[in-house]
């Protein structure tokens, strides 16, 4: 008995935070509805229906079985001149109130209904059957859902503008705005049988080429004048080189020539000073050959791949589209 006692007490801990928050949670909810439905009721006062309806919205939202919020919201829309709306919520209050026995305000409602049906705009919108056959086909007045039954009906409107959509995957929506002049009007809509146009599927559509940023190009100008000046350096270079070949082989000669040196280049000293003179002439030679050789064939590079003044700079770009991808541009 001990151990069950326990037990309970524990399971009464356990969930009494819970429904403690719970219970604050609907506290905070009441306030918050009370409130709005005060100061809504004296924005009504005022004659600020739109902003007053509003605020009673969010009371029936915070208190959907309060009956009085939502007579008091129809008033409001009355007073906005929206009927139908008003139409709706007396509707809502007549049914609730008989089931729930409050039987003055079900009166209330009852006779409110009654009263404004006849002063109803009523719109009909037709869909035709070859739309009606397309899989996923949705029909949206005002931002509302309108489901297959209430096609070809004539539904109860405000009066005002209706934006009217028709939507279906892989098509191209369908909009019309539509005016309801004034209470009571009775307006149709035919959604034409061609509304609704395929979209293009990935392959059908044409690329369209995006280029991507890219920098500009650079001022290539200088080009010209440095390769003609690397190639009158590097032909200066060869020039100079064959001068000193010429002399290194002056040199040889001059020092085998007179007994100077034998066929075992064994030489005596002034054999000795032609043939250093000869190796240090074949050097220079050598060095200034390879070095022109380079600077000339940089400068032609350069004087070749430089642009014309008629010719535009290279371009060269990215295009991207929805199957494809490649580049472009001149060279």
């Amino acid at each position: 008995m001990k151990k069950s006692a326990a037990s309970l007490a524990i399971c009464l801990l356990v969930l009494s935070p819970s429904r403690a928050r719970g219970q604050d949670a609907d506290a905070q909810r009441g306030i918050a509805a009370q409130a709005l439905f005060e100061q809504a009721a004296r924005e009504m006062d005022a004659g600020d229906y739109a902003s007053a309806c509003r605020k009673l919205e969010e009371v029936t939202k915070l208190a959907p079985d309060g009956l009085g919020a939502k007579l008091k919201l129809a008033r409001c829309y009355e007073g906005q001149g929206r009927l139908a709306s008003a139409w709706s919520q007396y509707a809502t209050v007549k049914s609730m109130a008989a089931r729930m026995g409050q039987t003055e305000r079900g009166q209330a409602a009852t006779e409110m209904v009654e009263a404004l049906g006849p002063k109803l705009a009523r719109m009909t919108i037709e869909v035709p059957a070859d739309l009606r056959a397309i899989p996923g086909i949705s029909v949206m007045r005002g931002g509302l859902l309108l489901g297959e039954a209430q096609w070809g009906t004539a539904l109860p409107v405000d009066a005002g503008g209706h934006e009217i959509v028709v939507t279906a995957p892989g098509y191209k929506p369908w909009k019309r705005q539509v005016e309801v002049v004034a209470d009571g009007a009775s307006v149709t809509v035919a959604v034409p049988e061609k509304a609704l146009v395929p979209e293009p599927s990935a392959q059908q559509r044409a690329p369209s080429p995006v280029l991507m940023a890219q920098p500009a190009p650079p001022d290539r100008t200088w080009l010209r004048p440095v390769g003609l000046s690397a190639l009158g350096l590097g032909a200066a270079g060869v020039v100079a080189g064959a001068v000193f070949g010429g002399l290194a082989i002056e040199r040889k000669g001059r020092s085998n020539a007179d007994g100077h040196c034998d066929a075992r280049n064994r030489c005596d000293d002034e054999g000795l000073a032609l043939r250093d003179q000869a190796v240090g002439f074949a050097q220079a030679s050598t060095w200034l050959l390879v070095t022109g050789g380079a600077l000339a064939a940089g400068g032609m590079v350069l004087w070749l791949t430089s642009p014309r003044k008629d010719e535009p700079a290279p371009r060269a770009g990215l295009w991207v589209s929805p199957s494809a991808a490649g580049l472009q541009g001149t060279w």
